[in-house]
């Protein structure tokens, strides 16, 4: 049976957007809020969001809740 290349592809897909390597690069190693991560690119915080959700569901990211902020 051929190995199943879809999960890769997903990831790869969520890589291969520029915004989306910007975001990580100013996450880095450690954490950062929407509004951090607005100020470090100059992206709109709906478009932050939108990438966020893209890696979340790629698995790049994980995301927690500390009261207010996720």
């Amino acid at each position: 049976m051929p190995p199943s290349f879809g999960p890769f592809a997903h990831l790869f897909k969520a890589l291969a957007e520029a915004n989306r390597l910007r975001i990580l690069h100013a996450i880095g190693p450690g954490e950062k809020t929407v509004s951090e991560l607005v100020a470090a690119t100059g992206l709109s915080q709906p478009l932050v969001s939108h990438h966020l959700r893209a890696l979340r569901a790629a698995g790049v990211l994980r995301s927690r809740r500390d009261g207010a902020f996720v």
